[in-house]
Formats: structure tokens, sequence, C-alpha cells
């Protein structure tokens, strides 16, 4: 009898709709890992002088848009263009980021907002600082995070 009422109630979970304990709904994955490492590699790239490797972090997207203080660049090309033309006038070129934080508007945009501060040398050895505040918006596309607006005040 015993065996009879436990199958009969397997039986009528089973068949009530209900999922088993043991299925969970997907949690969309926290993109802020992902997108505090973007930014890293981004100031790793413009520490390392690589105008190509940091473009090849911002998106195609056709709203992409790059400000830094009253300049606009329009296209990744462009900043890489622009950013390659900067770091050849630097010896020396050390960013770091003072503070983050993200926003998480869908698992697949994010916006982050953070402090940085920057040492540099010049070629004719001319040492200068700089600080200022950027906030981007990153998108997820396909499988890696790329930015499609920057703007950075100093």
């Amino acid at each position: 009898m015993r065996l009879l009422l436990i199958g009969l109630t397997g039986c009528l979970l089973s068949c009530s709709g209900m999922p088993p304990a043991s299925v969970q709904p997907e949690r969309p994955i926290d993109p802020t890992p992902a997108v505090l490492a973007l930014s890293d590699s981004i100031l790793a790239a413009a520490g390392d002088r690589d105008a190509e490797r940091f473009a090849a972090y911002f998106s195609d997207h056709p709203g992409f848009r790059y400000l830094i203080n009253a300049k606009q660049i329009e296209s990744p090309a462009a900043l890489r263009t622009a950013f390659d033309a900067m770091l050849r006038r630097q010896q020396d070129f050390r960013p770091e980021w003072q503070s983050r934080a993200v926003q998480v508007l869908t698992p697949e945009v994010a916006v982050l907002t953070g402090t940085f501060s920057t040492q540099a040398r010049r070629v004719n050895g001319d040492e200068w600082t700089a600080s200022g505040a950027v906030t981007f918006v990153a998108l997820k596309e396909l499988d890696r995070w790329r930015v499609v607006n920057w703007h950075t005040s100093e």
C-alpha cells in the first residue's frame, strides 16, 4: 500500500505541470565582471601604447561615438588614427582606474562610470598628469563585449 501511495504521489506531481524541484529557471549572467575586464583591457592597451588593440575594443555599431572633452570621433578606425598620433608623442603612458561602477541595463547592455588618472612622459622628456571621468556604454556583440559610446572629461 505504501509503495502504491508513493507511486501515485509521484505521478500526480509529474502530471500537474509543476517542474521538478531540480529544474531551476535560468538566471541571466551578470555582465559586471566582463565589463570591468573590458575596461581593464582598454587601459592596458593604452598603457602598452597599442592603438590597434585599443581600437579593437570599440564597436563598429552605427551609433558609435567617442567623445573626449569637446572632440568627437565617429568610428573605431578614426579613433585608432587619433590615438596612434597621440601615443607617438608619448615616451611613457600609464593610465589607471581610480574608481569604477557598472550599471547593468540588460544582460547585453551595461554602463560603466569611473574616474582615472594618467602619468605620462612625452618624447621630449616633459612629464604630465591627467585625471578625469569616463562613462561608456558596452554592448555584448556575439561572444564579446565592446564599447559603443565613450565619453571622457578631464
